[in-house]
């Protein structure tokens, strides 16, 4: 019994030692990626900062989610609408079962080579470069920030969808507007005598007294 408890007590005693050793793995593990994502958080921010920072855009604001995006549309000339299209899009739309989850995230990637292509021309940077700040942001923010690059002026990318978007309600505007005013036009006749303008369902017209 005794040599029994003792073989027991010393596997217990393996199975606990292994046991604290993986959870310590584990921990260290998690603290190196932490660890990992604040060096690259810090990148991203100090980029972002001295990027605000050449197109006249508080630096603070790149410490401020969502706001750090709508100075970033704001010095490149990207309508900031879509910041709330994009949040709206990611409540809204997932509620939808797949179908709402590929176009949420259609609008999201969307957005973002909209975004980061019109950063890249407003620095007189090519469309590769671009490339280099959607995929690795915090390495290409980090490098134009702090790089030579001087901020030229917002040259954003062409925007495909708002602009078929105002396309068609200004379409839509203008062909109600033109109803209107045919409209209008067929609820105003002339006199023939003297030829003031005067309403359809008038009897005499005011000016001369001519009967309509």
């Amino acid at each position: 019994m005794l040599f029994g408890y003792g073989t027991y007590g010393s596997t217990y005693g393996s199975s606990l030692a292994a046991s604290e050793a993986i959870v310590g793995a584990a921990v260290a593990l998690i603290l190196f990626i932490l660890a990992i994502c604040a060096v690259i958080a810090v990148f991203q921010i100090i980029g972002t900062w001295k990027i605000l920072k050449k197109g006249g855009q508080p630096g603070w604001g790149a410490l401020i989610p969502f706001y750090n995006n709508y100075l970033l549309c704001k010095m490149t000339g990207v309508n900031p609408w879509w910041i709330l299209v994009v949040l709206l899009g990611g409540t809204i739309l997932n509620v939808i079962p797949v179908v709402g989850s590929l176009l949420s995230m259609a609008i999201s990637i969307y957005f973002l080579i909209l975004l980061n292509v019109s950063i890249a021309r407003s620095f007189d940077k090519d469309d590769g470069f671009a490339v280099g700040l959607i995929l690795l942001a915090p390495v290409f923010y980090f490098i134009l920030g702090i790089g030579k690059d001087e901020y030229k002026g917002a040259n954003p990318m062409n925007d495909i969808v708002l602009n078929k978007f105002n396309e068609v309600t200004n379409r839509n505007t203008n062909s109600n507007q033109q109803t209107r005013d045919f409209s209008s036009s067929e609820e105003t006749v002339f006199c023939s005598k003297c030829g003031a303008k005067v309403d359809k369902d008038t009897k005499f017209c005011p000016s001369c007294g001519e009967k309509m």
